[in-house]
């Protein structure tokens, strides 16, 4: 319905005008917006010239907007002119914008989710879990510095570790950010969350670790073993007794088989550098160059092909049986774990961690803690260990900082240190015969 506006007596109105069986109304409303040389009759607007001519503008066109907004709610033969007012008054008033935060996710993953891995998918999916079990009727809008502050209190008076929690929050903001891009969200309070983490200690196997993996010899024997080993044992950890029941829901032949390829993929993962998912995918016709001595991959999430030279025991496992069948990353976890036990990788770990708000002391044996990424880590370390440069080890592994890298590698440096510290005679018990200040600050000058 057409809303006019007219100058009078130094100022702007608005007016709606109908005629029905014989009988014309015309209803009025004066916004007090004053008239200056800059309106257009025509153009029922003013000469945008200036920002404040922009927004009287602005405000004509909400009013026109609330205007109408009224006349297609109420019959305007009935209304009086003040009711009309006082209804077009209330309808510009700001209402506060209400966008439920759920609704929005199932949107976000119908448009976003086949950019993520499968493991990124779950990871969001666990963290918009956690956050409707929080709150289920959140809005975008309230997501707010007293939303961060009480989530996160909830999230740790549940005992979860800092790094989860940090986890949580950069899910969330994954998902704030796409909807802000998209210009589905305008409240970006978010931007200021931060991520809590922790360093946490993570193992890396030593060279003579990797070996002894690789010299396991999976058949009937060494499987039946095994697991009569595990039934003789008093207490067998939580990790240990999953994976064996596991186990034990399949035959010899296949527990063989999955282990032995297990076995030879670690293997290539540590003497490699390449995330899981990058050496679980190597096409040996691509990828592999035996004559060269390189293997062609990507090393790093977005990083360019590098040229890595083969190592001994990855030639040897390529040339012996051919390159490994892969697996998926969660059985390629459960084998691996398997696989230290049998190798003896058994001694204990001992780390803290913050569970809700308390630092934890944890013990674990170490073949508990391998896992997928264990190999990565671990080609890190022993290359550091050899000394070779950060720089040529950064490449493969993708750091961009040698921070970032100390970070990765910590757990080895901290080797390494402790190793040359107990190169120094203080720990024999010797003492060394000090000099007194006037010998050391005269010496021997020959004049």
């Amino acid at each position: 319905m057409a809303i006019y506006f007219f100058a009078d007596k130094g100022s702007i109105y608005a007016i709606f005008r109908k005629q029905k069986a014989g009988r014309r109304i015309a209803l009025t409303y004066y916004p007090g917006i004053q008239l200056n040389a800059e309106w257009n009759p025509d153009r029922q607007r003013f000469n945008p010239k200036t920002k404040e001519l922009e927004e009287l503008n602005k405000q004509i066109l909400k009013i026109e907007v609330a205007f109408n907004s009224v006349i297609d709610t109420v019959d305007p033969f009935t209304i009086e002119n003040k009711k009309l007012v006082e209804l077009i008054e209330e309808n510009m008033k700001d209402k506060p914008r209400v966008t439920p935060f759920f609704e929005y996710c199932d949107q976000f993953f119908e448009h976003a989710s086949n950019q993520f891995t499968r493991r990124r998918s779950q990871q969001i999916l666990t963290a918009i879990n956690k956050i409707r079990e929080y709150n289920p009727n959140l809005t975008f809008e309230q997501i707010d510095k007293r939303f961060y502050r009480d989530f996160t209190k909830f999230l740790r008076d549940k005992d979860f570790s800092i790094n989860y929690i940090g986890s949580i929050i950069k899910n969330l903001k994954r998902i704030l950010n796409y909807a802000t891009d998209n210009d589905d969200n305008t409240n970006l309070v978010f931007k200021n969350f931060k991520k809590p983490s922790e360093e946490v200690y993570n193992i890396y196997l030593d060279e003579d670790e990797i070996e002894c993996i690789y010299n396991l010899v999976i058949n009937k024997k060494t499987i039946l073993e095994f697991h009569k080993n595990r039934k003789d044992k008093k207490a067998v950890s939580e990790v240990a007794r999953d994976t064996s029941q596991y186990l034990n829901q399949l035959s010899i032949t296949r527990q063989i088989s999955a282990l032995d390829s297990a076995r030879k993929l670690f293997v290539i993962g540590c003497w490699t550098g390449l995330r899981v998912e990058n050496y679980l995918n190597i096409d040996p016709e691509l990828h592999v160059d035996l004559s060269a001595g390189f293997i062609h991959a990507i090393a790093n999430k977005n990083g360019p092909k590098l040229r890595i030279p083969v190592h001994k025991l990855v030639r040897q496992i390529v040339e012996t049986d051919g390159f490994p069948k892969s697996l998926s990353q969660q059985k390629l976890n459960e084998h691996i774990k398997i696989l230290g036990e049998m190798a003896k990788i058994d001694n204990t770990i001992i780390f803290t961690r913050t569970k809700g708000s308390r630092r934890v002391e944890y013990s674990k044996k170490k073949f508990e803690m391998i896992t997928t990424h264990t190999a990565r880590r671990s080609f890190a370390s022993n290359l550091l260990c050899r000394g070779i440069p950060k720089q040529f080890i950064m490449a493969v592994t993708g750091h961009k900082t040698e921070s970032s890298f100390n970070k990765y590698t910590a757990a080895v440096q901290k080797d390494i240190m402790t190793s040359k510290l107990a190169d120094f005679d203080i720990w024999k018990g010797e003492k060394t015969v000090q000099k007194s200040s006037s010998e050391k600050q005269s010496g021997d000058v020959s004049l």
